[in-house]
């Protein structure tokens, strides 16, 4: 049974607040250390009040606890690749959750870094840390729905971190609205969603992911028209002829419009990596990444699968 959120109150009361170190749509990300122990925390709070009705702002609130359940739910399931949670409360009178801080590199950085990663065992090792994070999410019956460079942080030892669960929701949980990021979220996501999504939602965002590590491009344009025009075209020629062959039907059959046509889980896309991932006790790459070495994650740990 998942025990209840450890409840603050005024969150400074037990946490110093400090710089801003991060923001969203609903939420701003705030760095936090606590007054007793002195560990540092990620505070995420409800965003100020802007134009929005008294309700809207309160529903908004109520996004906020909701993301706090969701990462009790994963955590107390047992260990996987999101933040811990430490509990809820009220900062300044808006909403916030208070979770593990973790220092290292959003991959969004990383892309613009080192556009187009061409290490074929580092952009393996990205989306394979990522399939495992994701299958311990649709195992326990979630779906990430917002999977995207910025929501992935990469680690100083290279371990690959999946962040922000605020649109998190059960598998096949009927949704009355869209919701996501255009570019990543696939055609099923962009309306209201009667019978939910399933886990071949968060297939599709990584399959953009990889795209866009190795091409530079989304697919179908990275927009709401490219997928749902007469005859919807995944990458221009030019991009295709970039695509590395090892990536290309693996990349392809993941960014389907068809939800039934992409792989069926993400076991299924770590199996069409699986040669391409590093062994243990094996050479790092010759260009590693400038922030980490995602290689090193396989290479000091036997493989999950």
């Amino acid at each position: 049974m998942t025990r209840k959120i450890r409840e603050f109150g005024d969150v400074e009361d037990h946490y110093e607040v400090l710089d801003h170190i991060g923001h969203g749509a609903q939420a701003d990300l705030r760095l936090g250390r606590d007054r007793e122990t002195g560990e540092w925390v990620a505070v995420k709070v409800q965003r100020e009040r802007e134009f929005e009705s008294a309700r809207t702002f309160a529903s908004l609130a109520r996004t906020i606890s909701r993301e706090g359940r969701t990462y009790q739910r994963l955590i107390s399931a047992g260990p996987c690749a999101t933040l811990r949670l430490f509990g809820a409360g009220n900062y300044r009178g808006h909403r916030c959750i208070i979770l593990e801080y973790v220092d290292g590199a959003l991959m969004w950085d990383v892309i613009n870094e080192d556009r187009p990663i061409r290490e074929e065992q580092t952009v393996a090792s990205i989306i394979g840390q990522l399939c495992e994070a994701l299958d311990d999410m649709h195992d326990r019956g979630f779906v990430h729905r917002d999977v995207k460079p910025e929501n992935i942080m990469l680690e100083p030892d290279g371990r690959v971190r999946l962040l922000d669960l605020g649109l998190t929701i059960g598998v096949g949980k009927r949704t009355p609205r869209g919701c996501g990021t255009i570019g990543y979220a696939p055609p099923e996501q962009l309306g209201a969603a009667p019978n939910g999504v399933s886990a071949r939602a968060d297939i599709f965002a990584l399959g953009c992911l990889l795209l866009e590590m190795t091409v530079i491009a989304l697919p179908y344009d990275g927009c709401r028209e490219g997928m749902t025009c007469e005859h919807p075209v995944v990458l221009p020629q030019d991009k295709l002829d970039l695509l590395p062959p090892p990536f290309a039907e693996l990349a392809l059959s993941m960014v389907e419009l068809d939800p039934e046509r992409r792989p069926g889980s993400m076991r299924e896309v770590y199996d069409g990596l699986r040669d391409l991932l590093p062994q243990v006790g094996g050479r790092p790459p010759l260009k590693p990444l400038k922030a980490a070495d995602p290689t090193e994650y396989y290479r000091t740990h036997p493989h999950r699968w």
